[in-house]
């Protein structure tokens, strides 16, 4: 499992910095080029009874502007839990695309967001997820079972830029490891 890991950090390692580094500039994302890290809450796993949270489900992404409203990019996410006698542990990494329409909701309903200041974003992620469980007796017999599946996760989202490179997120739907995601996004 640590493999995977360190296989799949060298991958987004090596993907993000391939790209051009540039800024978004107001509302055209055709250079854009956005990091975001954050904390993932509601997974399936949960956070009551005998469980207790090692590493809580945390994920990054890059996204580079492809289109004028699209941006596409690498993500991986990590979280690992503990029971009184099994661990589990996640890992998932793949790919995102956004499309970015805080423009067209300008032009469609004649309003007025301030298009450098907020995002409004739709997603869809498709990736691998490592699954890793351990389990031990009291008789001191251990266990592990790997699994590795693919999944499809749609994601709406909003960011609120604070300045012109710094803002805060916030994504519902089937995002890399929970329902609702919550973190900081930098625009470079």
């Amino acid at each position: 499992m640590r493999k995977q890991l360190v296989l799949a950090l060298a991958l987004f390692t090596i993907l993000s910095s391939t790209a051009p580094v540039a800024r978004s500039q107001g509302t055209d994302f055709r250079n854009a080029v956005i990091f975001s890290a954050g904390l993932s809450l509601n997974y399936s796993y949960g956070y009551i009874g005998s469980r207790s949270l090692r590493m809580p489900p945390v994920n990054a992404s890059m996204e580079f502007g492809i289109h004028e409203f699209v941006t596409v990019g690498p993500f991986a996410a990590y979280s690992s839990w503990t029971y009184p006698t099994r661990t589990r542990s996640f890992i998932n990494v793949g790919a995102r695309g956004s499309f970015h329409f805080s423009p067209l909701l300008n032009d469609l309903l004649d309003g007025s967001i301030d298009e450098n200041q907020i995002d409004f974003y739709a997603s869809m992620l498709s990736g691998i997820e490592f699954r890793r469980y351990g389990a031990s007796s009291d008789e001191g017999i251990s266990g592990y079972f790997d699994n590795t599946r693919v999944f499809l996760g749609p994601v709406a989202g909003v960011r609120f830029y604070f300045s012109d490179n710094i803002g805060v997120f916030s994504e519902v739907g089937r995002g890399a490891l929970g329902a609702v995601t919550v973190g900081v996004s930098v625009s470079m």
